[in-house]
């Protein structure tokens, strides 16, 4: 996991910069990639999440938990699933477009791998799932606070 992810941020750290320069970040009223035009910047971001991926997968192993594995999985594919939505909204490429094309199959064969690894009861699930998201999305948030104030004070 922690190595799709980063093969996937390689390609938005090394592009996102380029492409801000000659495209609207805009979608919905919305700012992509956290209005950070910056790679040193967003880099910092990618470091945060890709250590939170690295600790969760550690977790994981020590507790023999593939359910913790598949649940960090899901808001990774809707991350994925979100940059090719970008790019039909935007009707042009969107930094990380490419390796989400790359990655889907191989997140949902791995998510299915670790759902037939994985046989808790439902209502457990349904409890990492939503503590995952929430985490996720919280993380998120913070990560764009924290490379936004740092993009203000660069200034």
């Amino acid at each position: 996991m922690p190595l799709l992810f980063m093969f996937h941020d390689f390609e938005e750290l090394v592009l996102v910069s380029y492409w801000l320069k000659d495209h609207n970040p805009k979608i919905n009223g919305r700012v992509l990639f956290g209005g950070v035009n910056r790679s040193d910047i967003l880099a910092a971001g990618i470091w945060e999440e890709f250590c939170i991926y690295l600790l969760l997968a550690a977790v994981a192993y020590i507790m023999g938990s593939p359910l913790l594995v598949a649940t960090a999985n899901l808001p990774y594919l809707f991350h994925l699933i979100m940059h090719l939505i970008f790019v039909f909204n935007k009707r042009a490429y969107v930094p990380g477009a490419i390796t989400a094309i790359i990655e889907l199959p191989i997140t949902i064969f791995y998510l299915y791998s670790l759902t037939t690894l994985t046989k808790p009861p439902l209502w457990e699930w349904i409890i990492v799932v939503v503590i995952m998201f929430i985490f996720f999305i919280i993380n998120l948030k913070f990560i764009h606070w924290i490379m936004a104030e740092t993009m203000h004070k660069l200034r």
